[in-house]
Order: structure tokens, then sequence, then C-alpha cells
């Protein structure tokens, strides 16, 4: 497995902090009256992650709500892996470890992808660490052929932070959809919601431990395991949590697979027609920085087809 950390670069976040007026208070200060403690903890994870992993891992700064991130964790398989891997049919020739690729090689792994021989591109693997809004993640899950394994309120209490759209995630051709005031009525609703869960998650809280102590129900830890009358009262007031909370996941994906959530979700250069939410077209462009720096060679050969299937199917003027 290959540890993509890098001690060589920084990555300090763009300011997309709009200017003070009397209509606007500071998305991170107003966030901070919500954050519980666990929350507050993830956020310290990020800033360490961006400090050990500078060159894979990025803070979506377009994301007010200062939560959004993602780190290319691991890869597993080099360019060579694909041409292994499609040559066993054929061929007793093999690339190693190191070795320096070929123009032959090269061209195979154009006329391979060209041709739509997808299984050798299955071999190599990505592992990415994935922080983004509900609404981002139900359009993720839209990618089957790869594995999540997700943060779980039926185990916690919900990421206390929701996401807050900056200037250029509010804008179409220019023009602001949401101005700064309204940005802020968005946030007064959201900051209730999450008020109310905690406050709603403490009360029932005192209540249970009060029906332990009096021997109503069984006491914390005699079972062993999950307490599942927490459990059940998460299970329950995570429903009122909105699509615009976090959610935390690894993201466990094959080339083939990744190739298709690029073409689909990206902006240009993979896809210049740019018609993916803007939200999630923010991951995937930075997921498409991360791969062309650590396959150089495979992200010029891919853009190369696509840009030749686009012309293909493209009618003609």
């Amino acid at each position: 497995m290959d540890r993509v950390t890098s001690q060589n670069s920084t990555n300090a976040p763009a300011n997309n902090t709009p200017e003070e007026d009397d209509g606007w208070k500071d998305p991170i200060e107003r966030l901070s009256s919500i954050r519980s403690k666990s929350s507050q903890e993830l956020l310290e994870e990020i800033d360490r992650r961006l400090q050990l992993n500078p060159q894979y891992s990025k803070k979506i700064e377009s994301d007010l709500g200062g939560m959004g991130f993602i780190e290319l964790e691991e890869t597993w398989g080099w360019e060579g892996t694909i041409l292994n891997t499609a040559r066993i049919s054929a061929s007793n020739k093999r690339v190693k470890t190191g070795d320096t690729l070929t123009e032959a090689d090269r061209n195979l792994l154009y006329v391979l992808l060209k041709q739509n021989h997808g299984t050798p591109f299955e071999r190599i693997s990505f592992h990415f660490r994935v922080i983004c809004p509900q609404f981002v993640m139900k359009q993720w899950l839209r990618h089957r052929v790869s594995s999540f394994n997700e943060y779980s309120m039926r185990y916690r209490t919900g990421i206390h932070s929701f996401y807050v759209p900056g200037k250029v995630a509010r804008e179409v051709s220019g023009y602001e959809v949401i101005t700064d005031e309204e940005v802020a009525e968005y946030c007064d609703l959201l900051e209730k919601n999450y008020h109310f869960y905690s406050q709603l998650y403490d009360k029932i809280s005192k209540r249970l431990e009060q029906d332990e102590k009096s021997g109503k129900i069984p006491a914390l830890g005699s079972m062993g395991g999950r307490n599942p009358y927490r459990g059940r009262v998460r299970e329950i007031l995570r429903n009122v949590m909105p699509m615009a909370a976090y959610t935390d996941m690894y993201w466990t994906v094959n080339f083939r697979s990744l190739m298709n959530f690029m073409r689909l979700r990206c902006g240009s250069p993979v896809n210049p027609d740019e018609d993916a939410q803007f939200e999630i077209r923010e991951y995937a462009n930075t997921i498409f920085s991360f791969f062309s720096k650590k396959f150089p060679m495979l992200s010029e050969i891919m853009l190369r087809v696509l840009n030749e299937n686009r012309k293909a199917t493209s009618p003609e003027i």
C-alpha cells in the first residue's frame, strides 16, 4: 500500500469570508456556539492531516462551514500494474516497480482505455477520507462500484456543524442568487435545529440516567457494548438533522470507477460541460488534482481519451 504523505508543500485555504457588515456574522463564530467536543476534535484532526499530508489533502474553500475536507490517504498499484494485468492474457512480459515505461507501454495504456478494456484498470485502488455535507454524500452514493464506511449517527451524536455556501458557491454566471443577509437567515434556522437536537438529547439522557438509578431500566454498562436506550434516542433524533449536516466517510474505489466519477462530477478539463452540482464538483476537482499528481501519465491518457470520445459524439455544426 502506497502512503501518499508529503511534507514539502503548504495548503493554506483561501479567504472566502465576505467583508463584515451589519447583516453578516462570521459562520465560524456562529458555528462555535453549536459545535460539540467531538466536532471540535474533528476540526483539529483536519488541521493535523493538512500538515501531515499537504500535497494530498485539502479543505473545500468555498464551504464557510469550515468542515469540508478531502484527503487521498493511500493508493495501491501504478501504471505498470495495469500493463501486467493486461499482458497476462498473451505474454510473459512484465514491468517491475521502478522501471521506466516505454512508448510502447504508454501506447498500450492508451489503447486499453480507448477501446474500453476496463478490467486491468480495476487493479489500481484509491483510499479517500471525505468530510462533506449530507446532500453531497447522497449524490456520491450514486457511484455504487466502490465501498463506503461512514460516520454513524446511531452510535454517535451528529457532527455539530453545517455547510455554509461562500460567495463563489452562491453565484450563477456572476449573479449572486443568495445574499449575505439571506445566508444569515439560513444560518439562523440551522442553528435552531442543532440547538433543538442537543437540548432534547441532553434532556432525554438525564431522564434515562434517573431511570437507571431508580432501577426502572438496566444501569448503563450492565448490558455490555452499546446502550440500547441511548442508541434508540440517537436513531430517532438523527431524523431532525438537515441535509446541510456533515458526514465523515472513507471511500475506496478502483481507477475504472474513479474515472467514471470524475467524468460525471468534475469540471474542466475533465468535463467542460461542468453540469454536476457545484459542491460535489468542488470535491471531484480536488480528487482529479490529487490523481493527476499521483498518476501524471495515466491522467494525461485519460484526458486524451475523454476528449476524443467527446469529439466523436458531438454533433457536427
